[in-house]
């Protein structure tokens, strides 16, 4: 058994016949469509503000918060080699440089949502601090390592003198992480 569907409305209508012996002529006018339903989500324009005042907050926080989560990892790491050198075990060791490292990666997480707003941050940021790097610790290794421990018998204990040691591990993820989502986030906006 077949269901009877109705013919749709006519969309042109003739407001007067033709009829060749008088001599009129028909005008033709179209009834202007109307909204229709449909069961699927229409797209509404996106409302995200300016696009100038979203590609200028992802590249400051692509830009400010990579060399703090630089600077905490470095000094979280060269905390944990401490205690590895002093044969302190976890149980008596603090465990509180765990958690600034922890912060760093919070803060490298947060430079990547950046990409939600503009591709822009993560790419300079990924850049900036993991692509340059890599390839000076590539392409310089003896020179960085050099001036690496020039910098660190000179400031023992600070902040960033450990990092070419452990850089070619760290600067190649940074770079991973946050120029993988400029081209996630790039690719997104030129299809939406």
């Amino acid at each position: 058994m077949t269901h009877q569907v109705d013919p749709p409305e006519p969309t042109r209508t003739l407001t007067a016949r033709s009829d060749a012996r008088s001599g009129e002529r028909s005008v033709d006018t179209a009834i202007p469509y109307e909204d229709s339903y449909s069961p699927y989500p229409t797209s509404t324009p996106r409302s995200g503000g300016s696009s100038a005042s979203r590609h200028a907050l992802s590249l400051l926080v692509g830009l400010l918060l990579p060399p703090v989560a630089l600077v905490l990892f470095d000094w979280g790491l060269a905390r944990y080699w401490y205690d590895v050198m002093q044969f302190r075990s976890v149980a008596d060791g603090e465990l509180w440089p765990y958690g600034v490292v922890a912060f760093g990666a919070i803060l490298l997480l947060l430079t990547a949502a950046a990409g939600r707003l503009s591709w822009i941050g993560p790419a300079v940021a990924g850049l900036l601090y993991g692509v340059a790097p890599t390839v000076a610790i590539v392409l310089a290794r003896d020179d960085v390592m050099r001036l690496g421990s020039e910098v660190r018998d000179t400031l023992y204990a600070q902040a960033v003198v450990n990092a070419p040691f452990y850089g070619f591990l760290l600067y190649p993820a940074i770079a991973a992480l946050l120029l993988g989502t400029a081209i996630v986030s790039m690719r997104k906006r030129t299809q939406a």
